[in-house]
């Protein structure tokens, strides 16, 4: 599950939420700026957030894939994305979508995760990239997590919530998520 048409970024520590204690404050001392002025980082940040709103209500594919690239999501030319699909805001730039694949209506890629500092004895505040490969669907309201890789061909039942990897030719649902079927037989003798 290596091979991609994207250079995929290495996942990172960020900032945990709740550091600082006003908005205004964040973007005085920097917050989690990305090594940016605290301006653009906040520009940056709002047009994410519309480009999101616009996405999320698109009447059409083409229109859904241009607006999440331009907020940074890597899309492939032929990929599919239903309406009302949420795509991570604050890091759309570790969403990889291959070509062929299909997020269906309501489906959540949310690439970071970032919780209060308390929770710093416990939980990692971490932005992993999400990779789904070339011919995968993804179901209604499925949830992939930071970090998964989804493999060629596979399919996310709907509300699904994908934790882990999926191999390829692959079918997977429920939450906690388990492996339905693998149908990669059913592809060999296809041709």
């Amino acid at each position: 599950m290596n091979s991609s048409q994207f250079k995929i970024r290495e996942g990172k520590a960020i900032p945990y939420g709740g550091q600082e204690k006003s908005f205004k404050k964040t973007f005085r001392n920097g917050g989690e700026s990305r090594g940016m002025g605290s301006f653009k980082y906040a520009f940056i940040r709002v047009r994410n957030y519309v480009l999101f709103l616009l996405a999320y209500v698109a009447p059409s594919n083409r229109l859904r894939v241009m607006l999440n690239r331009w907020k940074g999501v890597n899309i492939a030319d032929d990929a599919y994305i239903g309406m009302c699909v949420f795509i991570d805001n604050a890091y759309p730039e570790y969403i990889y979508i291959e070509e062929n694949v299909s997020i269906s209506a309501g489906a959540m890629l949310v690439a970071h995760f970032n919780p209060k500092s308390h929770f710093n004895r416990l939980l990692r505040a971490r932005v992993e990239p999400i990779v789904i490969k070339k011919g995968a669907m993804v179901a209604l309201r499925a949830i992939i997590m930071p970090g998964v890789t989804i493999g060629e061909n596979a399919i996310i039942s709907a509300a699904t919530v994908v934790d882990k990897d999926v191999s390829e030719f692959t079918i997977v649902k429920g939450n906690p998520m388990v492996k339905v079927t693998d149908f990669k037989i059913l592809f060999k003798n296809r041709k």
